[in-house]
């Protein structure tokens, strides 16, 4: 069985206080450099996005009058569908 007392233990020495304090800050220094890298390529991409779209021009929408697929916002009422004459479903 282990027991742990108090009176034999050492402190720690100044060089290992130090180390550890070192490998801490290095520790955060590197998390925030990643962070702070990440951040920069996302703004930058966000950009390169905006000043592609803005030279981009616009586009016309083009569809065909058959799409069974329209696109409408979700804030809007989907147009109603048209009913076939010779459905083949019977109604009871």
């Amino acid at each position: 069985m282990f027991v742990f007392t108090t009176q034999n233990l050492k402190q720690l020495p100044l060089r290992t206080k130090i180390g550890l304090f070192l490998a801490t800050v290095l520790g955060i220094a590197l998390l925030f450099l990643f962070g702070i890298t990440f951040l920069v390529i996302a703004l930058i991409g966000g950009l390169i996005t905006m000043v592609a779209s803005l030279f981009r021009g616009s586009r016309s929408q083009t569809r065909p009058l058959d799409d069974p697929f329209p696109p409408h916002s979700p804030f809007q009422k989907p147009p109603p569908r048209r009913k076939l004459d010779d459905d083949d479903v019977i109604d009871v």
